[in-house]
């Protein structure tokens, strides 16, 4: 398509856009025939930002067009709210990206492409993927595995050791200090991190704090693992509660988690006697052999 005519049509048409989603604030073109929308609000509604884009655009993939929405005021254009939850703005980031990147490529353009499919990974995986399972750890190749959720997975490797493996983005800005001085890995990068099987308890823990498909994988014993967590690391579940007793904004509760939050007695470790220490609800000999 005709970059320069694009952009035209899309100004021309501003004000029945307008109608749909308020008075525009700002725009910006990411690449032709893709702008990136800002409004202002309207008394009514808050300012929030969108993607549009022209069907006839050739850098998005009619495949990514299929998650945009109908404008009907603006026939031929398509919206993508980034509020969204399914994670629709990293697929129109990614693609805009790859044009530019086939334009002009940088080590700094490569390395946000890799950050944005990764995200993509994550709050989109029905078009960007799920996590590989990562074949190479600190502990040896990756022999066998169990997915608990996207990105987050129990494994055995060929030198007899068991860990677990977190992708990111799932752990970035997860784990407490304490949990993160035990774990091996690119903490600084866009790797993998992996946890020594002695560990995978107060990983598993501080991942379910976050996400609610940690806390409901069917694989997943929480009453055994919280029993797991005062049996391998005593210290950290006085040490966890007394910052749920006195609220997350103590100086404990902020030395321990780095974040402030409200206590909660639900969310203390507890201990379940008759629940056991084994939290993994899967049999070690029917795991899946690595693809």
């Amino acid at each position: 398509m005709d970059a320069g005519k694009g952009f035209a049509d899309f100004m021309e048409r501003r004000e029945a856009l307008e109608s749909e989603i308020g008075e525009v604030r700002d725009t910006e073109e990411e690449c032709p025939g893709v702008w990136y929308v800002c409004t202002g609000g309207d008394g009514e509604r808050d300012g929030t930002e969108f993607y549009v884009v022209d069907r006839n655009a050739d850098a998005i993939p009619t495949e990514a067009k299929a998650y945009g929405a109908e404008i009907p005021d603006c026939p031929g254009y398509l919206l993508f709210p980034m509020e969204r939850e399914d994670g629709v703005r990293k697929i129109i980031q990614h693609e805009a990206l790859r044009y530019r990147m086939r334009e002009s490529a940088s080590d700094a353009d490569r390395e946000t492409l890799r950050e944005t499919a990764l995200d993509g990974m994550e709050e989109c995986p029905e078009y960007f993927g799920k996590f590989p399972v990562p074949v190479m750890t600190p502990y040896g190749h990756t022999a066998r595995y169990k997915t608990l959720t996207n990105g987050v997975f129990w494994l055995q490797t060929d030198c007899a050791e068991t860990a677990l493996a977190v992708a990111y983005p799932v752990w970035d800005d997860i784990f407490s200090d304490y949990v993160m001085k035990l774990a091996q890995g690119d903490a600084d990068g866009f790797g993998y991190l992996f946890f020594p099987e002695r560990a995978i308890c107060l990983a598993v823990f501080e991942l379910g704090r976050t996400y609610r498909a940690m806390r409901e994988c069917p694989l997943i014993d929480a009453a055994a693992l919280m029993n797991a967590v005062y049996r391998e690391f005593p210290d950290y579940a006085v040490k966890f509660n007394l910052m749920e007793q006195s609220g997350g904004d103590s100086p404990l509760g902020r030395a321990l988690n780095g974040a402030e939050r409200p206590a909660s007695a639900d969310r203390m470790v507890r201990l379940t006697p008759d629940a056991g220490t084994d939290f993994l609800r899967f049999s070690r000999a029917a795991l899946a052999p690595t693809p």
